[in-house]
């Protein structure tokens, strides 16, 4: 077969400033699809003992507002990676990466039906695991675009059932992993591909890999990320891991090369924001409730008989689980929900489309369907230093209670005061009012005129 990606081994250096004081050396060795630093991260600091910096994915659509197709065909582009260094794919993907990197949201869509349609014979019957709660959106696209593919993501939340699977990401802010399905899920042979948007050192993927084994053993784990910067002690680790359980590991990724920080760890964030629950929001903001477009989840049906915890929680999210047969199932429910909040929105300038935590894929899908001058990211767990200054990653911060769980800080970064006009806030369950303070003032502070929150779930009686 004659391939179509080429693997451009490019043994670049070069030092990126994160700080004064501070910064990155880096060797590029793969590029596959010849993608710029520049179009792939831009780098920031951490407040994180364990690890002080953070490559922040310019394609995500975690920390950087994007174009919702933009990490849609980034799935796309790691599905046919995989797809084609598996011998199973023969892609142009000249038209489709010139599409990719336009800022035409036209353009961005060609690019993700053109991947879909031609990875639309691609058939493989695997069992895709996306991690929280950066790369639950980046695995669910995955497993999207690889038709046959079964898709589950893990989880932070502390649910009243024992997981199937807990592992730690060692270096994260919040560490546990939890993998919540029925035993099925992971008592087959089918091989697994592991999503995560970045690996550095590799160990986040070797527990998970050491913990399922141990109980739902199997041959074959793949790791897909955007971002590889294992060392080559990292690599010998997978390799001695390969030996010891006698399974295979592949790795594929949109850029593999080595790199070395040089600096200390910061204590500390500053904040540009925090709730002023003192004074009261005048904003106009709306509930929106699209439930009727999903399906609510029935894996939580036998939890002490609990139906108001299961009507919290949806199917279509892939937090305990998604078959090959649903992934149609999930597009069109986003679609015809994407659609109804195109005809709620009363502005034809920019608007922001907010996730909630591990909640991704489901606003990003739905955000594609709105209409033009849309953009799409996401809340986190993770503290990250802000410094308004041209070239770093996080321009400012703010911080609030999760309006899911008042027990949980969220952080939201990027929101340049007078550029959107409305922002649409996503959440899986229903929350109150009093919840929506902190956000609605946040919207005051930025100049963003109207909020509207959208509800995915139908909730228990005590909300709102």
């Amino acid at each position: 077969m004659k391939s179509t990606i080429t693997s451009i081994y490019s043994q670049k250096k070069k030092t990126l400033p994160i700080l004064k004081d501070m910064n990155v050396e880096l060797q590029v060795n793969e590029n596959p699809f010849d993608l710029s630093l520049d179009q792939l991260f831009t780098m920031a600091a951490r407040v994180n003992k364990k690890r002080a910096f953070l490559f922040v994915s310019e394609l995500l659509g975690k920390h950087i507002p994007v174009k919702p197709f933009v990490p849609l065909v980034t799935s796309g582009l790691l599905a046919l990676l995989y797809a084609e260094r598996n011998n199973k794919a023969d892609i142009e993907t000249k038209a489709i990466l010139s599409d990719f990197l336009s800022d035409d949201d036209e353009r961005l869509g060609q690019a993700f039906s053109k991947l879909k349609d031609q990875l639309a014979h691609f058939q493989e019957d695997v069992l895709v695991i996306g991690f929280a709660e950066t790369a639950t959106a980046l695995g669910h696209g995955v497993s999207d675009m690889l038709r046959g593919s079964a898709y589950l993501h893990t989880t932070r939340e502390d649910l009243p059932h024992s997981p199937l699977v807990t592992f730690e990401e060692e270096h994260s802010h919040a560490v546990d992993q939890l993998c919540y399905a029925k035993p099925e899920w992971l008592q087959s042979d089918k091989p697994v591909i592991l999503v995560d948007d970045e690996i550095t050192t590799g160990k986040t993927a070797i527990n998970i890999i050491n913990e399922m084994h141990s109980k739902f053993p199997r041959d074959e784990y793949t790791v897909l990320s955007i971002l590889d910067w294992r060392s080559t002690d990292d690599r010998r680790r997978f390799s001695d891991i390969e030996k010891d359980l006698g399974i295979t590991i592949r790795s594929y990724s949109l850029l593999t090369g080595e790199m070395n920080f040089r600096g200390k760890s910061l204590s500390k964030a500053s904040y540009s924001y925090g709730p002023r629950m003192e004074d009261p929001p005048k904003l106009d903001f709306q509930f929106i409730d699209v439930s009727n477009f999903f399906r609510s989840s029935d894996w939580l049906k036998s939890v002490e008989g609990n139906q108001s915890i299961e009507k919290d929680y949806i199917h279509e999210t892939g937090r305990f689980g998604l078959t090959a047969d649903d992934h149609d199932s999930v597009t069109a429910a986003c679609k015809a929900a994407g659609e109804y909040l195109r005809s709620v929105r009363s502005t034809s300038g920019k608007i922001l489309c907010l996730g909630a935590g591990e909640l991704m894929y489901l606003p990003m899908r739905m955000a594609a369907f709105m209409g033009k001058e849309i953009y799409f990211h996401s809340t986190t767990r993770s503290p990250i230093h802000p410094v308004d200054k041209e070239g770093y990653a996080i321009r400012n911060g703010f911080t609030f209670p999760n309006p899911e769980n008042f027990e949980i800080q969220h952080f939201l970064y990027n929101i340049p005061k007078s550029t959107y006009e409305e922002l649409f806030f996503f959440t899986e369950k229903p929350v109150s009012k009093a919840s929506i303070q902190p956000i609605a003032s946040l919207c005051e502070e930025c100049g963003i005129a109207k909020l509207y929150v959208v509800s995915l779930a139908k909730g228990s009686d005590d909300h709102r």
